[in-house]
């Protein structure tokens, strides 16, 4: 049985999702090499992720701010005008192009959860 554990927000252990990031992440649960495993990730004000993809699917609930998604297919890029704010869910498949914006004035923070490996591969 494990032991109730609560930390506040502030008290978090957020990195940098990757050198030089400006995104960064806090681990909550599971093996983010294996998966699956939770974070709580949050965007800086204005930042436009670059295209990209994770090998697993990840589900995510918006906690803070606004955002826009962004896919791309096999032969046109496709954005979004919508912009979503808190509550919102994301299912994002594994190894689907895509790219968030932060579309609002602060910073945003969201729930992933990801069925296996927490990681971020770089489109070409």
């Amino acid at each position: 049985m494990t032991e109730k554990s609560i930390t506040a927000y502030e008290d978090l252990p957020f990195a940098p999702l990757a050198e030089d990031s400006p995104v960064e992440i806090a681990m909550l649960w599971g093996n983010p090499v294996t998966g699956p495993a939770a974070v709580l990730v949050r965007f800086p004000e204005g930042y436009a992720e670059p295209w990209h993809s994770h090998s697993t699917t990840y589900h995510s609930v918006l906690i803070k701010g606004e955002f826009k998604t962004r896919s791309k297919d096999d032969n046109n890029d496709i954005t979004s005008t919508d912009v979503y704010g808190p509550g919102a869910y994301l299912l994002q498949p594994g190894g689907a192009v895509h790219a968030e914006v932060n579309a609002g004035q602060d910073e945003l923070v969201a729930f992933v959860y990801f069925d296996g490996p927490v990681d971020f591969v770089l489109d070409e």
